[in-house]
């Protein structure tokens, strides 16, 4: 079972569960554990290979990864919660949606990736190439410093950096070979997620550049999703803008979903049904 930790604010509450993306843990939601803790019960998990998890397997699926985050909660009791996943954790937030749509509440997605472009592609098929003969930690860097490639992102990178260097090689190579079966099952994914009614907000930074314009594409596709856009902000959003995260995704959660408004270029339009681009919230939100 994967490692978890509960934080109980009251037995009658919603529970929100925290998914880390590939090489993190459940310590990169720092930012966000007393804010949600002060409104939700709050389960945190740290997948194979990650944080305090030492269980592993000899393969990975994306089917499994899902099951064992229901196991935790099946173990606690938890039949349903909101889902809030960053970066890989946004793909198993939706992988468990589609398996059981019932026990989500909604998904938070940030950093979400829908799909890859092009230069994700090359990355990967690089990557192929070069992990047989590269220490994995140069890889995970290059990768780390393409995604995140700006000063303002360095935070962000370092944290992914220290968290990846507990996977280890071997472990590392089982999840490179797990996401290198994506593009192929990430079709089939969002079609699947398109047919559920389960509300979905994703969280994107203006400069996530490998993922963004996916998941606007996407959005455009699913009446049950909304996408909010943070300025000046990379892929792991959570951690770069952790105020205007937490705000967002709290307001979407605690009931605000129904009715979400679109702003476009700062110029507010008519509250809207699912389906619309949001570029900024109208809350006013420090940084």
């Amino acid at each position: 079972m994967f490692h978890h930790k509960v934080l109980t604010a009251a037995p009658n509450r919603e529970w929100v569960v925290l998914l880390h993306g590939l090489g993190g843990s459940s310590s990169i939601w720092y930012k966000q554990v007393d804010a949600y803790a002060g409104e939700f019960n709050v389960l945190l998990v740290d997948l194979y290979g990650h944080g305090k998890t030492g269980e592993t397997l000899p393969e990975y699926s994306f089917a499994e990864m899902g099951r064992e985050v229901f196991r935790v909660m099946d173990h606690l009791g938890i039949e349903s919660a909101h889902l809030v996943g960053i970066s890989f954790g946004s793909v198993l937030a939706k992988i468990m949606c589609v398996m059981a749509p019932e026990r989500a509440r909604s998904l938070v997605l940030g950093g979400g990736v829908t799909g890859i472009d092009f230069r994700s592609r090359f990355l990967l098929n690089l990557g192929k190439l070069l992990r047989f003969v590269m220490p994995y930690m140069w890889l995970y860097r290059l990768f780390a410093l393409i995604m995140m490639p700006r000063r303002r992102h360095a935070k962000s990178r370092g944290i992914f950096v220290r968290e990846a260097k507990k996977l280890g090689r071997s472990e590392f190579q089982k999840w490179y070979r797990l996401i290198q079966t994506f593009p192929g099952f990430s079709r089939e994914l969002c079609r699947d997620l398109r047919q559920t009614p389960v509300p979905k907000l994703f969280i994107s930074g203006s400069e996530d550049y490998l993922f963004c314009d996916k998941v606007r594409a996407y959005v455009r596709t699913d009446p049950a999703a909304r996408l909010h856009v943070i300025e000046k902000c990379g892929h792991v959003c959570n951690i770069e803008r952790p105020l205007e995260f937490n705000a967002i995704s709290l307001r979407y959660m605690m009931g605000s979903s129904a009715a979400w408004p679109v702003i476009h270029a700062g110029r507010p339009e008519s509250f809207a049904p699912a389906g619309a681009l949001i570029r900024h919230s109208p809350l006013t939100i420090g940084h």
